[in-house]
Parts: C-alpha cells; structure tokens; sequence
C-alpha cells in the first residue's frame, strides 16, 4: 500500500511541474529562450508525456481512492461490530451477583458515582473501611467532581494520556469502566474515540507465560478484531482500559523489561503492558487503569499524567440508589430512614455493593420480622442477617423449605463451612481471586454448590475469563472477611482448634478469650492492616446479638476490652491504636461501648 502511495505522489508532483511550467509560458512569451520549431517540439513531446502521466496518475488515484474507501469502510464495519459486541456485552448485569437472580439493564440501575480529581497514585496501606470512613468526614467542597463520560476531559491545559482510577473493593470501579464503555457503544459519549478495548487483569493473568504481538493480543479479547483486517491502529484513536491492576499477577518491570515498539512482533503480555502504559507502544492511544490504592504504586508516577478517585455514593446518591431499587417509594423511605440512623451501615454504604447487601436485607427484615425483634444495625449483625436470608432463600429454591424447617440445613452449613475455610486461607495469602485448584483445596464442588446452594451463588462470583476459564471471587472483600471470622469462630467452638494459634485448648469454653488475643495480635502485626475488619467480625460475633447462628457461647466481652485496653496503653503506633477504638463500631452490647467510650 505504501509502494502505492508513494508512486501516486511522484506523479502528481511530475503532473503539477509540467501545469506551472505551462502556465509561466504564457504569462512570459520569452521563457524559456529557444526557437519556435524546438517549442514545438518540446510541446509535442511534452503533450505525450504528459498524457501517459495523466493516465497512470489518474489511475493510481483511482486505485488510491478505492483503496482509501475500502480501508475506510472496513473500520467503520469494524467499529461497528465492536460496538455491537460491547453492547451485548455491558448492556445487562447481574446486580450484587453472578450468574444468579435476574439481569437488569445497567443503564437501569445505574448510579452516578463520585469521581473526584487529584490525589498521588501512591500506594496506601491503611485498610480499605477506615479510608471509607476518612472519606465520609470530607464535605463536597473538598471534592472536583468527574462525570463518568468526561474521565479524559478533566480540566488540565496539557492533553492527557493515562490516567489512573484508585477506590477500595466494591466501590464500583468495575461497573464505571462498563458503564464508560456501554455509552460509547450506544454512541452516547466520547465519539472521538475510534475503538475502545476492554482488558481485565484478571483475564490478563491466564497468558502469563505466553507470547502475543498487541494485535494477536487483542484478538485474545475479541474475535472481531481478528476478523476485522485492521493491522495497526496507528492513525486510530484507540483506548485501552486496563481495570483490576490490584489483581495483576504478571510481572510489571518497568526498569528491566525491554522497549517494544512493533504491534506486529510477539512477546510477553508483561512487556506489551508496560511498553503501552510508558507510551512506547501505539503511543498515540490512551490508557484508562484502575486498581484499588494499595497496588497504585505498580505504576511509575511518570507514566500517569493524572489520578482520580472513586468516592462511591454520596448521600443524595444513596438514597437515589435505594429509590430506583425499590419502585414502592415506602420501602425505600424506610430504608433510608434506618441507614441514617446507624452511623456504621450510613458509612459502608458509600459503597455500592454494601447498599445492595442493605437492601437485600432489610426488605427481607421488614416484610417477615416479629414485633420487637431488633432492626439490624451494625455490620456483623447486617452480615449475619445477609447469610440466613440468603440460606433460607436458596433451600425455599432448591429444597422446598417449609417455615418450620431449622433455620441453617445442613446443605447451608456445609457451604459456609467451606467458604469460609476458603475465605481465611485466601486472606491470609492476600488473595481476592481464586482458581478452581483453590477451590478444590477446601473441598468445594462447584457444581454441586452452585446448584443446591442458594448462599454459594448469592455471595460467589463466578467469571468465565479467556476460552472459558473459570475465576471465581467473593461479590466484596468485606463478605471474604466475615466468612474468614465466622470460619475460625465455627473451627474454634466446634473443634476446638485455634487457626489463629499452634496451641490447642483444653476447654472450649473456657478458654475463648485467648483466641480473640491471637487475633488482636495478629491484626496489630499486619503491615497493610489487612486483617483490621477481620478483627472486628471476630469480636462482633462473640455478641448475644450475633448469635443467630450459633448457639450456647459463653460470654466474655468483659475480658476482651480489658485485653484492648491494655494494648491501646502499650506502645502502639497512632494508627493502629485508633484501629483498636474503631472496633467499637461492630459492637452493640451497651457495656462494651461504655468501656471503649472512656478508653477514648
């Protein structure tokens, strides 16, 4: 095509030397100085000339014109079934869960989130509720609002490139670069861009070891791509939204890795993504990346022109969520009215997976709860709650339950057993996404959980990642560490053994406190906090309150806030001495609050 090209443009120039030379002749008798018969000559000679030039010209830009036409009308056929594949794709979800309940048009149930701009992209151990909490104390005017469609339009004078998206897990990270895609598709928004590319990490993580060109890459992702003919996208406005760097396993070397500027050459999918992030690689694309704060710093502050933040639901937005999930208007007045009222739940409801649990809750509670029985008010409680309506629902499904059917079948206790096994061992690792080896690990039959088990297919996600691998993850990581605590508490009362320590108890009973010990410990020695809300499930479910699934435990909160007590009076760092105040938040038991109350 170049070869093309570039004979088409000689021509024209041969074509228009002659025109100027032609018209210089009549405009100056005299020039060029030579007889009539050589002008003559010259003029015959030059009629032929450029009557053959006239000819190739004329057909080279025909065949330059058709073949401009024809590239033209592959990548619009091209775009076109790219947007028709995202839409069949993004247009419908399963709100809170996967492959469970009824899809419904994300347009439909779409909450505009709170973006806001600024912040360093730099990594933030602090644990994700307490930087939810921190960010329910800042008012709006701190706060520079981005719309979802405006994310590459912030209001900067030199153009932007990159940019990177950081918000806790569940925060609706995920559901933004969908929703940011869809409108694209739809044509509703940024129809500047040419093709948009949808890449997850964790689909990226299933080629770790293997070798692709870009092309051959994006062709992994969509077979449209292959199919389309488009060999470069070198001229084209390309966006490459890379969402999940927090659950990135491939080796992201900016240093070592070596410099790759060829779409059309193979090599490792690490070396394609950071040729692409640093600008080597089809530099004239744009890079959308999100990830949760703690792994931010997986990026170099260079290659990012600018950070945005997803705040979650905003007030007003909460309660716009639970009106559009309730078209009955007395429903969500009422759920709203409760959520105000707990401090803890209105906080964890900036997150938007934690509004769905809400309201799954809630309209359950409202609609079969006896009179007196106390609303759920704490995240424990809420959570405890979440798993007996889910338990209960599902064997209605799958067992015909009656109402005077146990509360907990034995199908229901099994599978929370072994979630919750493969909860704690995931959390100790660190690990959000699983595989079906770990799955087998804990003794999970996929097959037969997500059939008979209306608890497994409520709270796991299952996704089919590149050639049908399976992923699967917890619907939000505070779900993973509620199982977690729930598993070592079970483990604790019905075996006997400490997960948390190598010494076993000669007495159950008696002997609880210093389980809850091992895990204020454990908690205080981990670095990124990451077992902070863990802490707080474990302490919460030794509550009265929380004991709707358990039976017969002793009570002995008195001597766990004396043991908190006397480790917020060690010599503890500011930070995880306000961890241990904030446990506060998970109890209800009147006492307990009075004695962290004077603590403070």
């Amino acid at each position: 095509m170049f070869v093309l090209f570039q004979r088409a443009e000689e021509n024209a120039h041969a074509f228009l030397d002659k025109e100027l030379k032609k018209l210089w002749r009549e405009l100056f008798s005299d020039y060029p100085q030579c007889s009539e018969s050589q002008r003559e000559k010259e003029e015959e000679l030059d009629d032929k000339n450029e009557e053959q030039r006239r000819l190739i010209l004329l057909g080279n830009m025909n065949g330059m014109f058709l073949l401009v036409c024809d590239l033209g009308a592959v990548a619009v056929q091209w775009q076109h079934e790219l947007k028709a594949h995202l839409k069949k794709k993004f247009q419908c979800v399963f709100e809170g869960i996967a492959r469970a309940g009824e899809q419904r048009p994300l347009n439909e149930i779409y909450t505009e989130l709170l973006i806001t701009e600024g912040g360093s992209g730099e990594v933030n151990k602090e644990h994700e509720v307490r930087l939810i909490e921190k960010a329910s104390r800042k008012t709006a005017n701190e706060e520079t609002p981005i719309r979802c469609e405006d994310i590459f339009k912030p209001g900067q004078d030199k153009p932007i490139r990159t940019i990177m998206t950081t918000g806790v897990a569940g925060i609706g990270k995920t559901l933004l670069t969908h929703k940011f895609t869809l409108d694209w598709a739809e044509g509703k928004a940024n129809q500047d861009i040419d093709f948009a590319f949808l890449l997850t990490f964790r689909e990226l993580n299933l080629l770790k070891g293997k070798e692709f060109s870009l092309l051959e890459l994006l062709h992994q992702f969509s077979v449209e791509t292959k199919e389309s003919g488009i060999y470069r996208y070198d001229h084209d406005q390309v966006v490459f939204i890379l969402d999940g760097l927090d659950e990135c396993r491939l080796p992201l070397d900016f240093q070592n890795n070596p410099i790759w500027t060829d779409v059309t050459e193979p090599t490792s999918v690490e070396v394609l993504l950071t040729n692409i992030i640093r600008g080597v690689l089809l530099p004239s694309a744009r890079i959308w990346i999100t990830t949760r704060p703690a792994a931010a710093n997986q990026i170099p502050a260079e290659c990012v022109d600018m950070v945005t933040e997803v705040r979650g639901f905003t007030d007003p937005q909460k309660e716009e969520y639970f009106r559009k999930r309730f078209r009955e208007g007395t429903m969500a007045t009422t759920i709203i009215s409760h959520v105000k009222k707990s401090r803890s739940l209105h906080i964890m409801c900036h997150i938007p997976v934690f509004c769905w649990i809400t309201a799954t809750v809630l309209v359950d509670f409202f609609k079969t709860s006896q009179r007196g029985e106390e609303v759920p008010k704490t995240v424990t409680q809420m959570y405890s709650h979440f798993l007996r309506v889910l338990s209960i629902q599902g064997d209605r499904k799958y067992h015909g339950r009656a109402d005077t059917d146990p509360l907990w079948s034995s199908e229901s206790r099994e599978i929370i057993v072994s979630l919750g096994k493969l909860a704690f061992n995931q959390l100790e690792k660190g690990q959000l996404i699983f595989y079906e080896a770990d799955l087998a690990e804990c003794d999970i039959d996929i097959r037969a959980a997500s059939v008979y088990s209306g608890v497994f297919t409520q709270i796991f996600k299952e996704e089919c990642g590149l050639h049908q691998d399976r992923m699967f993850c917890f619907v939000h990581l505070s779900i993973q560490e509620f199982l977690a605590a729930l598993y070592v508490f079970l483990s604790y009362i019905n075996t006997g053994v400490n997960l948390l320590s190598e010494e076993h108890p000669t007495s159950r009973e008696a002997e609880l406190l210093p389980l809850y010990q091992n895990a204020v410990d454990k908690a205080l020695q981990s670095e990124n906090g990451h077992l902070d809300l863990f802490l707080r499930f474990l302490l919460g479910l030794s509550l009265e309150t929380n004991q709707m699934l358990l039976q017969g435990l002793s009570q002995i909160n008195n001597q766990i806030v004396h043991y908190i007590k006397e480790k917020i009076g060690g010599d503890l760092s500011q930070e995880k001495s306000i961890n241990l105040h904030t446990y506060k938040m998970f109890y209800d038991a009147h006492y307990i609050h009075n004695s962290i109350k004077v603590i403070l």
